[in-house]
């Protein structure tokens, strides 16, 4: 263990002040190297700033709107990848599942029960409204459709 502390203090008396600082403030060094390097920022006469602790409310998943519920499968992953764009454009929180099965191993889909679409439960009818509008044909393009404009 002593060699490692040893080996992270040589590599760290190689770089110089901003990249120790960087590298010192970047949140990614385990505890051992955040420990040499901040003891050779202080060897060195540098500060090195205080990281702020992650947040334990990490907001990228964002809010729980229930369990998945599978609203809708289909035999072919294509249609389970259009439909679930489909849901997402119109704001509704969907994903696929079983795509990759039901694509490398075809003849299992029937097994499998196709390619579902998953909404969380919260989004269950305005998924279900949407599925039925696409079905109806609400986002078909008409054929003078202008690309440009």
């Amino acid at each position: 263990m002593n060699s490692d502390r040893n080996d992270l203090a040589a590599q760290f008396q190689l770089l110089s002040d901003e990249e120790l600082v960087s590298r010192g403030t970047s949140g990614e060094l385990t505890e051992l190297a955040q420990a040499v390097a901040i003891a050779e920022a202080q060897a060195r006469g540098i500060s090195l700033p205080e990281l702020e602790p992650p947040d334990e409310g990490d907001e990228a998943e964002g809010p729980y709107h229930g369990d998945m519920q599978i609203v809708a499968r289909y035999l072919t992953p294509t249609e389970a990848h259009m439909l679930c764009s489909c849901l997402q454009a119109a704001g509704v929180p969907a994903e696929t599942g079983d795509t990759n099965l039901v694509q490398a191993h075809s003849l299992l889909a029937g097994a499998v029960g196709g390619a579902c679409l998953r909404v969380p439960a919260q989004f269950v009818p305005e998924a279900m409204e949407v599925i039925a509008a696409f079905k109806r044909g609400e986002f078909a393009l008409d054929e003078d459709f202008d690309f440009d404009a």
